[in-house]
């Protein structure tokens, strides 16, 4: 059945992303530094996929491209306004003015952001089942660097390594609520399906516009250069080969 893949990826991209980002914070610091940059890159390449190749293409296949284009438009100003108001925030780095913000504030932001990307999983598998697993590798990949982040953010504010955990972990539940509400009210109204994909991609190309992309420009090496473009390429292939393939 959809809702069980539906619950399975949001576990995967709530409680799998926050225990994958526990055991990177295991790693040295300096095996951290190569391996998140890594991450970020992939995960640029997978969103920017993930929106323009399969959520924004299913959406327009069912509605008006002028009101999903619009949609995509309005949800990009919502994001930028939702990130001035230090809501939604994903900072890969230990010293930061995002850091300034409370832990608990840190907190609430991640529980609003899990429950949106339940809502984002849940409207994807109802559209077709790919661009369901297009939606939710995408929520993966992008959440695991995010996570690393907060957990840096948290442990920087003084909360133990334990606790940080399971106050990530509490925050990161939100995602299946989330999906289980929006799987059944979706079901009820399937015409909200396409706009609730047209957010979802602005969500996909603001994160990775506007929050990884900087990220990436922090190093000017040409190794670096080449390593990103090459981890970008193969995420929008991963994308790509997905759709392509799955019947």
């Amino acid at each position: 059945m959809i809702i069980e893949w539906i619950i399975l990826f949001s576990l995967l991209g709530s409680i799998g992303a926050i225990i994958t980002a526990a055991i990177f914070l295991l790693f040295p610091e300096r095996v951290q530094k190569v391996l998140i940059p890594c991450l970020i890159s992939y995960a640029t390449g997978i969103l920017l996929a993930a929106a323009l190749l399969g959520l924004i293409p299913h959406a327009l296949s069912n509605t008006s491209s002028q009101n999903i284009l619009f949609t995509v438009l309005i949800g990009i100003i919502l994001f930028f306004l939702l990130e001035k108001l230090m809501i939604w925030r994903h900072c890969h780095e230990k010293e930061c003015e995002v850091h300034k913000v409370t832990a608990p504030m840190i907190l609430l932001g991640d529980f609003f952001h899990n429950l949106t990307d339940g809502f984002v999983i849940a409207a994807s598998f109802l559209s077709s089942f790919p661009v369901g697993v297009v939606a939710g590798l995408s929520i993966i990949a992008h959440e695991i660097p995010q996570e690393v982040g907060d957990f840096g953010i948290l442990l920087h504010s003084g909360y133990k390594r334990r606790k940080a955990l399971l106050l990530n972990t509490l925050s990161g539940l939100s995602t299946i609520p989330g999906a289980i509400l929006a799987y059944y009210a979706l079901e009820l109204i399937q015409a909200a399906v396409p706009y609730v994909m047209a957010i979802s991609a602005s969500s996909f190309l603001y994160i990775a516009l506007a929050d990884l992309t900087p990220e990436l420009h922090r190093s000017i090496r040409l190794w670096d250069a080449v390593r990103q473009i090459v981890l970008l390429l193969a995420g929008v292939m991963t994308i790509t080969l997905i759709l392509q393939f799955h019947p």
